[in-house]
């Protein structure tokens, strides 16, 4: 069930050099929905919504997962990804992450919250407590795709991003492949593809991202060893707000 729970929501990652500041008018507020395969079957269909919050330069960003066919035995409830973040100056900053595995139990859940000014996030992880240093740039699950759409939106390269996992905080550098032209559901669509892994880990994800519809991820896929593992593809994309 772990395995299903955090694939479906993992894929859920010529440019300028790294710049110092990301202008929130990087971000506009969008649905998309896709299905999920793990290699040739279909297991599930997902959806990502960004939108602002209530507050002046928040931003809420939420995935939802749900398995189906013989997947659902292994994963039959609704799968929730949420992140809450301020765009502050150059930064990206989570004001609080959830992660729900859409049953009644705890023991696979994520709760966060971040606190920017007292240098700490505290929560639990999979009824575990969780007490971290903030470090500059620190991203949780969800806010890391915030930050990579942004700076794509901006001209920038992704670059390395450092993310809070549970308990422990792991670092993702995201380096430039290639340009491609994809054909998708919702019509063939020029393509920047990015490679993300951490260093030394031969767990890797491949990304798909259209200019043309703001560097929204079109298609993604999970490989170990080389080997594929979740995918994704996007089916329906709706600018909102």
């Amino acid at each position: 069930m772990k395995l299903v729970a955090l694939g479906l929501l993992a894929l859920m990652s010529t440019l300028q050099a790294v710049a110092t500041e990301v202008p929130e008018a990087a971000l506009a507020p969008f649905v998309a929905e896709y299905d999920v395969r793990y290699g040739r079957m279909a297991v599930g269909s997902s959806r990502t919504e960004l939108s602002r919050a209530a507050l002046p330069g928040r931003w809420i960003i939420e995935s939802r997962s749900t398995a189906s066919g013989l997947a659902r035995m292994i994963a039959s409830g609704t799968l929730k990804q949420r992140s809450t973040f301020d765009f502050e100056a150059d930064a990206v900053r989570p004001q609080s992450y959830l992660f729900d595995d859409g049953t009644d139990r705890t023991n696979r859940d994520v709760t966060l919250e971040f606190d920017w000014r007292g240098g700490s996030v505290r929560g639990t992880a999979e009824d575990e407590p969780v007490e971290l240093p903030v470090t500059p740039g620190l991203q949780d699950a969800a806010s890391m795709q915030a930050l990579v759409l942004a700076r794509l939106r901006a001209g920038i390269e992704p670059g390395p991003v450092s993310m809070i996992e549970k308990d422990k905080i792991k670092h993702y550098r995201y380096t430039f492949l290639r340009h491609e032209t994809l054909k998708t559901a919702i019509g063939e669509l020029e393509t920047v593809v990015y490679r993300s892994a951490r260093d030394g880990s031969d767990r890797e994800t491949i990304s798909w991202h259209a200019p043309k519809l703001g560097y929204v991820l079109v298609q993604a896929e999970q490989r170990s060893s080389g080997k594929r593992g979740f995918q994704t593809y996007i089916r329906k994309y709706q600018p909102s707000g």
